[in-house]
């Protein structure tokens, strides 16, 4: 018996299994694939429906500058995607961005300054509805010969572009230094432009703006009027269609408020903010850091368009000779109803 049993042992123990004992853990194998596959499924569909879910928008900005930054930090940030919107940012000059809004094919202006006013009072059913700041960030640099305001008389000045905010901001703070604008000669030419026309000699001096004020005084050049604290007017913003604000409401308010949390955010982190300057205005970290602390000195406020704001706009375009005798009112150009409803969310005192 003994032995017996000892050989049936045995022989189960060398016993190979059959073919269809494996099938279980083949069964089992697949099943582990096809529950791991599912998973994965699922999760690509969850972001896909939460990227469906969004409000999908398009703003347009006229250049990679400082008035710009907030917008860039919302969509690098994601800040825009925290507040349910999918958002495209699209480089156009003012015309071809005016005319993408009427078309319905961009949503949104990064901007509120002469060139949107204008098109607005030219009949164009829009309004600004937030600004970045109530403050420009422009000095007026001149080659080294010339020592002071009053020497660059009948000189030739350029600026970036006839007409724009740069243009306006510099013949307002030559009023408010006693100057007649008339007396000197301006001219407009594209940003990147400005330094090298300096060191041709074609021009006189130029009116500049972050980075390019820290390039022009590292080759040399004067600085002979800080126009920013001359003047106030706003720099940078955004504007939309009436139908817009009318419609959908909602949608401008998360646009609003992406943005202006993308101003507080920059204003509170600084390396964060000195990579974004880097990476979207394209210069090395010594001009980045120099930038950020002119941003810092502008980017206070809640945000909502301001009268005294628009009306330093409209002062501008009757400089131009754009406007005649025509008054204008705030509420025919701007429309702070949404923005001082994020800025009372947000917990802005005064707004």
């Amino acid at each position: 018996m003994g032995l017996g049993s000892s050989g049936a042992k045995s022989q189960v123990r060398r016993r190979p299994k059959m073919k269809h004992e494996k099938w279980p853990v083949f069964i089992s194998a697949l099943a582990s694939l096809v529950v791991g596959a599912t998973s994965l499924l699922s999760v690509f569909t969850i972001k896909v429906q939460a990227q469906e879910g969004k409000t999908k928008v398009r703003i347009s900005y006229p250049s990679p500058s400082i008035c710009c930054l907030s917008l860039f930090a919302a969509h690098r940030w994601k800040i825009f995607d925290e507040n349910g919107l999918l958002v495209e940012i699209i480089q156009a000059r003012s015309q071809a961005a005016n005319a993408a809004l009427s078309s319905g094919d961009i949503q949104y202006v990064a901007g509120v300054g002469p060139n949107s006013v204008i098109a607005t009072l030219r009949g164009m059913p829009t309004r600004g509805v937030w600004f970045a700041s109530n403050k420009s960030i422009y000095s007026l640099i001149s080659r080294p010969e010339f020592q002071a305001l009053r020497d660059l008389r009948s000189k030739r000045i350029a600026v970036s572009g006839l007409g724009g905010t740069a243009e306006v901001s510099l013949r307002i703070a030559l009023e408010s230094m006693g100057e007649n604008p008339k007396d000197f000669i301006f001219i407009g030419l594209g940003g990147p432009q400005l330094i090298p026309a300096l060191a041709a000699k074609s021009v006189d001096a130029a009116l500049l703006n972050p980075p390019f004020i820290y390039f022009a005084k590292k080759k040399g050049f004067r600085e002979v009027l800080d126009v920013g604290s001359h003047m106030e007017m706003p720099l940078g913003g955004l504007t939309t269609l009436v139908t817009t604000i009318q419609n959908r409401p909602g949608e401008v308010k998360r646009v609003i408020r992406s943005l202006q949390q993308a101003k507080e955010l920059m204003a509170q982190s600084r390396e964060r903010s000195i990579d974004l300057i880097s990476e979207f205005l394209k210069v090395d970290r010594e001009s980045a850091e120099d930038t950020y602390v002119l941003y810092r000195k502008t980017v206070s406020g809640n945000g909502v368009p301001t009268r005294e704001g628009i009306n330093k706009i409209v002062k501008a375009l009757h400089l131009l000779g754009q406007l005649g005798e025509r008054k204008v009112t705030f509420e025919e150009v701007a429309d702070d109803r949404i923005a001082k409803e994020v800025a009372k969310e947000l917990g802005y005192r005064d707004n």
